[in-house]
């Protein structure tokens, strides 16, 4: 083996160690977290550490080069982050705000779909960080049959374009649906714009700072989740938010200054007895809004298990009180009444509403513990 080779093996080794590493010290956040220790959460716990790691594997391995973008579905049923929505399909391309791109592809019939244009996430970025740009695909315009080419830039170039500005790294896309059985959901495919680019090989260095920026992303999200429960756990029994424009302009945290700033954002604690339900009262934005959902969530920020429980519902699915309003009711057991959100007999958790695109900020929902017969 000759020197380079023996360099080569050297660099290798210690970028692997550093992974594994941060594998282990994730498993330590995992083990001294505060939440609540039921099983179920236990169990959770270890797949969400795999459930990340695999991520930090496929985004920032396989996808992070600006240069050669994909747009990848980064979120579904087996792999979910800070809070998802069981009702979203998200995207996301990394980008260079010196190069030019195309986006392309057929809108399909979701609700809405938002694409967040973005500070770099993985690397940090100094100055503002955040959201830099938010649009809706429907502000473009589209083909008779859904399609659609956008044109990502510095320079504006056409009508259908959306900047770049200084600092901008990544797109982030929130396609929302009321009901996958119905909605065909979109394509979307993007492309650097410019002369052809040679072969880029894996080399020694390039594989240890991917994995070493990997390592990084592991840590930070799984600190910002941990971080999340513990904050949230402070305020029980009631939910409260309020805009994402607010998150970004206030540049609280890397983590809440990626908001989608057309958005509004509620949440908070839940904790009931066995013979006790949370009755949660929404009441609808003054001017109407595109969608809301709620969902439960779990202390390392992932959705209950909906493909096997009823853990979350929106504006469409939901029943309707004669008022305008929905009720839902968070319980250990079906408590005969609409809009029963199933805790799988877990006594305290989360829940999340979104609102996409509201005209107007609505109002905290009205919470309520009652007793169950």
């Amino acid at each position: 083996m000759d020197e380079n080779s023996e360099t080569a093996k050297k660099i290798v080794a210690e970028a692997m160690e550093t992974w594994i590493d941060a594998q282990r010290r994730a498993i330590e956040l995992l083990l001294n977290a505060q939440q609540p220790g039921h099983p179920v959460d236990w169990g959770e716990g270890a797949r969400w550490v795999t459930r990340i790691a695999s991520l930090a594997q496929e985004w920032v391995v396989e996808y992070a080069d600006p240069l050669r973008p994909t747009i990848f579905k980064s979120q579904g049923p087996t792999r979910k982050l800070m809070v998802d929505n069981p009702d979203v399909d998200y995207y996301f391309a990394s980008l260079d705000d010196r190069e030019s791109y195309r986006l392309t592809g057929n809108r399909g019939r979701a609700a809405a779909i938002g694409f967040t244009i973005g500070t770099d996430i993985l690397r940090g970025a100094p100055g503002r960080t955040g959201t830099l740009g938010q649009y809706q695909l429907d502000d473009f315009g589209l083909e008779p049959n859904g399609d659609f080419e956008i044109t990502l830039s510095k320079q504006n170039c056409d009508e259908n374009w959306m900047a770049l500005p200084d600092g901008a790294a990544q797109i982030s896309v929130r396609e929302t649906f009321h009901d996958r059985t119905r909605e065909r959901p979109a394509q979307l495919r993007i492309e650097r714009v410019g002369p052809s680019l040679p072969p880029a090989d894996w080399t020694p260095d390039v594989a240890a700072e991917r994995i070493a920026l990997a390592a990084r992303w592991l840590l930070f999200i799984a600190h910002s989740c941990v971080a999340m429960w513990k904050g949230f756990s402070t305020s029980v029994n009631k939910i409260t938010g309020g805009a994402g424009k607010d998150h970004t302009d206030a540049q609280e945290d890397e983590v809440r200054t990626h908001s989608a700033s057309d958005m509004a954002y509620m949440g908070g604690n839940w904790r009931i007895a066995p013979n006790q339900a949370l009755k949660i009262t929404i009441h609808p934005a003054r001017g109407g809004a595109r969608y809301w959902g709620i969902v439960l969530v779990n202390p390392w920020m992932e959705s209950y298990e909906y493909r096997q429980r009823h853990v979350c519902t929106n504006d469409q699915l939901a029943a309707r009180n004669a008022d305008g309003s929905w009720t839902v009711v968070i319980a250990h057991r079906d408590p005969g009444v609409p809009n029963w959100l199933d805790t799988g007999g877990r006594s305290e958790g989360y829940a999340l509403i979104r609102w996409v695109l509201p005209a107007t900020l609505p109002p905290n929902p009205t919470c309520e513990l009652i007793d169950l017969q």
